[in-house]
């Protein structure tokens, strides 16, 4: 009978590669393959300092070699059409942000600055109209309004819920 194993990647039961010496802990798979090699370099980037060094100064001989200010140029030589669209996108959020207020963050839009902090209570938590609000960065950030649906004066200790 076939001797199996679970591959600590994927977790599928799989049949032994007779020709791995040792215990053998992933499968075949290519994304299995790559956690493996991931894991491998995690450690030895832990526990040697020459490969390290190696490592480091191949990846900088790799950047100098491949800038991303040299792709991003060729990019930008290559699609004239998004640079003009993309300079003109930036002047209008410039003049936005002068307009508006000159304490406004570009980065991190849903963080919370409100002066107080939010007083005790029920609120309902509504998802917040998208084209309203022009957002430069984290798009992907859930904007919410909230509405006080009860304060913290009318309730009491039995009516809360528990978690």
């Amino acid at each position: 009978m076939a001797r199996m194993f679970r591959c600590k990647h994927c977790g599928n039961l799989v049949k032994r590669n007779p020709r791995i010496k040792g215990s053998q802990r992933y499968c075949w798979q290519t994304e299995c393959q790559q956690a493996r090699k991931n894991t491998w370099e995690l450690v030895k980037n832990g526990t040697s300092e020459s490969y390290r060094d190696r490592r480091k100064a191949s990846k900088k001989r790799w950047r100098k070699q491949h800038s991303a200010h040299l792709y991003q140029s060729q990019y930008r030589e290559n699609h004239p059409d998004y640079v003009a669209d993309n300079r003109e996108k930036q002047q209008k959020r410039n003049e936005n942000r002068k307009k508006v207020n000159q304490r406004t963050k570009i980065v991190k839009t849903d963080t919370f600055t409100s002066e107080r902090p939010l007083d005790s209570g029920i609120y309902s938590l509504l998802p917040l109209d998208n084209n309203s609000v022009e957002k430069i960065v984290k798009t992907d950030a859930l904007m919410v309004q909230l509405t006080v649906l009860q304060d913290n004066t009318t309730l009491s200790q039995q009516q809360l819920p528990v978690l």
